[in-house]
């Protein structure tokens, strides 16, 4: 039998299946087709070189939820995010705390929230409408409701007793007469002139003049008469030509001494509106002055001023009664140079009493200790000087 190698063999590249191949099935020789060789299914995902399976030859709905290897849970309120996790969406489109809706004759406000309706309906006169997208439009159908605004108003002249009354609709006719025209213009505005030239003339002038003044001036057809205000007058003038003069003095008789005007110092302190002890002080030969040296022969007191805060101000006494109600700073206000002044200082339960950075004191200074102690203190407009008592019983 004739011999042939199996690379002298024509090769076969395109088989349809039906071809025969020759196998050893146990020591005996047996022929087998490609078609039985490959039966259904006898490829696995053995056989399969990883990621050889493209999207084409993949079945419709191979791969379900089951298959997937997201975490978290799928269900009909969640979603596949990019991260191949499920997830449920977070609603941002809320209206937050909501808006109000009121009207300026409803005192009554309505707070709309979140899936809340707002319903805006139709009135008397008025119409709504709502489009796709939202937009409200309302619309007032009344065309005209100033049906009479105008009321009535009256017209007459000083030269006519018969007043005529004008109402909605009527019209009101202004007519040129002599020396007088009437123009209207487009926006309604009527003008009313006088053609008259001036005839009123002052013929001859007249003369003014003055009980104290010799020189008589003759005022004339177009000259200016003036009136000037000088000492205790006044002149006005008002839109009419009106001129008012006035005297502003209101007492120019100076002897008060009962001479022979009559007028005595209770009668002249009448007239100037003075009242002695409240616009004028009484004389007294013991009366103090502030810029001359005084001796003093009576008693000079100064009412304390009682406080809880150890914050004094001098502008309300020299001296002062001070109980602080607890641990507290005794400190100064209004200082002035030269004031000077004692304070009470009763500190029954031994509050603790600092100073403030104006206030120097000495070193042996203690008003903390429970009990009562005199503290004087000078002032020289900057710092307050202090100086304490021993506790006193």
């Amino acid at each position: 039998m004739a011999t042939k190698k199996v690379s002298a063999l024509t090769e076969l590249t395109s088989p349809d299946g039906s071809e025969e191949l020759l196998v050893n099935d146990g020591g005996t020789s047996k022929k087998v087709t490609i078609d039985n060789l490959l039966y259904d299914e006898s490829i696995d995902s053995d056989h399969y070189v990883d990621g050889s399976i493209d999207n084409a030859h993949l079945a419709d709905d191979a791969v379900g939820v089951d298959e997937l290897s997201a975490t978290g849970t799928a269900s009909s309120s969640t979603f596949l995010r990019g991260d191949n996790a499920w997830a449920t969406p977070t609603d941002t489109n809320t209206m937050g705390s909501g808006f109000t809706v009121s009207a300026t004759t409803d005192s009554n406000a309505t707070t709309i929230t979140q899936g809340d309706d707002l319903m805006i309906a139709a009135g008397t006169g008025i119409t709504t409408e709502t489009t796709a997208d939202g937009t409200v439009t309302i619309t007032n159908t009344v065309s005209d409701t100033n049906t009479n605004q105008l009321t009535t108003f009256t017209v007459s002249a000083t030269t006519d007793s018969n007043a005529t009354t004008i109402s909605q609709g009527d019209d009101l006719m202004f007519t040129a007469g002599t020396g007088i025209t009437c123009e209207t213009t487009a926006d309604g505005t009527v003008t009313i002139s006088n053609t008259v030239t001036d005839t009123n003339t002052m013929g001859s002038g007249f003369t003014v003049s003055a009980t104290t003044d010799s020189n008589a001036t003759t005022i004339t057809q177009g000259d200016d008469l003036m009136f000037t205000a000088g000492t205790g007058i006044t002149c006005e003038t008002t839109a009419d030509g009106t001129v008012t003069i006035a005297n502003t003095v209101t007492n120019t008789d100076t002897k008060w001494d009962g001479g022979a005007t009559g007028l005595t110092a209770g009668t002249g302190r009448t007239s100037l509106g003075l009242v002695i002890g409240t616009d004028v002080q009484a004389y007294d030969s013991d009366t103090a002055k502030l810029d001359t040296d005084q001796s003093w022969s009576g008693s000079q007191r100064g009412t304390p001023s009682t406080v809880t805060d150890g914050t004094l101000d001098l502008d309300t006494a020299n001296n002062f009664k001070y109980t602080p109600g607890g641990a507290d700073t005794l400190e100064f206000s209004n200082e002035e140079a030269g004031q000077s002044g004692f304070i009470t200082v009763i500190n029954a339960s031994g509050h603790a009493i600092s100073l403030g950075s104006e206030v120097k004191k000495g070193s042996s200074w203690d008003v903390s200790t429970a009990g009562t102690y005199i503290v004087t203190y000078y002032c020289d407009g900057t710092s307050v000087y202090v100086s304490a008592s021993e506790a006193l019983s």
